[in-house]
């Protein structure tokens, strides 16, 4: 194990924390900040989970097995206040009002960050990982380390959930090569792990959403924009050579090079900006 590279307990927790994060940005259209902390000295899995279920409602658990040496699971504990809380946001961004398809949504929530922890796992690992069906579970795990992810969305905190991490983790071999990052993109609907595609995210796929290409910006003093006339040439600060942007939604998601199609212009997708890239360019 290399000098900076995370204890797997502790990898795995930690990236599902922010994986869940990219999902309910993905699905919801808003990115809460959320944290994942090692509980306090002394603490216990059984007691941690009795307070926070007595102060937020009975603990949903399911585990997630990961087919990789010391056979790891990670088990996710969300109370009734925070299954909730994430499901009504990803329902309310799809206009939809229906109490009943919260679980529903939530187990959606929970299926694609965890099918995206298996990649970011086969890349740790170098190897492809298949893993089976999430198991509910009635209660906590009997021993393991665990984690607290505390978090907030701009205009309210939210309830806490537990990670825990059973199994015996272990580091990948030292000769191991990590498989090289991907572009980041939208976690997939579907994937080793997924179930069949819910009504809930059916909802989600007909959002329809604005999307524009710009060619350039310039700024302009008023006086020099009512001197434009017919015939006026406003220079960009784009070359001819660059690339053009795809906006969706106010934020620039591709770059590529303009085409006709049938008459009609069209954009040749040449580069999917990165999670990181995408925010530099908010307004």
């Amino acid at each position: 194990m290399s000098p900076d590279q995370t204890h797997p307990g502790s990898w795995f927790a930690e990236e599902w924390t922010a994986l869940l994060a990219t999902v309910l940005e993905s699905l919801g259209g808003e990115r809460p900040k959320l944290a994942c902390m090692a509980p306090q000295s002394g603490a216990s899995l059984a007691a941690t989970s009795q307070e926070i279920g007595e102060q937020h409602g009975a603990i949903l658990w399911f585990e997630q097995g990961f087919p990789l040496p010391g056979e790891p699971a990670i088990w996710i504990g969300a109370p009734q206040k925070n299954w909730s809380q994430l499901a009504g946001r990803v329902l309310g961004a799809a206009g939809v009002e229906d109490a009943d398809q919260a679980r529903e949504t939530y187990l959606e929530i929970l299926q694609q960050s965890l099918a995206e922890l298996s990649r970011s796992a086969g890349r740790r690992w170098n190897q492809q990982i298949e893993c089976a069906a999430l198991k509910e579970h009635p209660g906590a795990p009997p021993e393991g380390e665990f984690y607290l992810v505390e978090g907030t969305y701009p205009d309210a905190p939210i309830s806490p959930l537990l990670i825990a991490v059973t199994g015996a983790p272990e580091d990948p071999p030292a000769e191991t090569v990590a498989l090289p990052e991907p572009a980041a993109q939208a976690p997939a609907a579907a994937g080793p792990q997924s179930s069949p595609q819910s009504k809930t995210f059916d909802l989600l796929m007909g959002v329809e959403l604005p999307v524009s290409v710009s060619f350039g910006h310039v700024q302009l003093a008023l006086k020099e924009v009512l001197k434009l006339t017919a015939g006026s040439i406003i220079e960009l600060n784009r070359t001819v050579d660059e690339p053009v942007e795809v906006i969706v939604n106010n934020c620039v998601v591709a770059r590529g090079e303009v085409v006709v199609v049938e008459g009609n212009y069209g954009v040749r997708i040449h580069q999917i900006m990165n999670r990181q890239e995408r925010l530099e360019t908010l307004p």
